[in-house]
């Protein structure tokens, strides 16, 4: 026997919060810009490290 769902309770403010999720996961162009700065620093820190350590990971 199949579960029946109430589909038209509530269904506005579901649909509004899907909506706002959505819109706060889009990246933006400035959004990007941040991720590549912060991986092109990460990758300096990271030849920096292993410079320092002689190339020997912490491993």
């Amino acid at each position: 026997m199949k579960n029946k769902r109430n589909h038209d309770f509530n269904y506005h403010a579901v649909h509004k919060n899907i909506v706002r999720d959505r819109e706060l996961r889009k990246v933006t162009p400035l959004g990007i810009k941040r991720l590549r700065e912060a991986f092109e620093d990460a990758k300096l820190r990271n030849a920096h490290r292993k410079e320092l350590l002689g190339g020997k990971t912490h491993e």
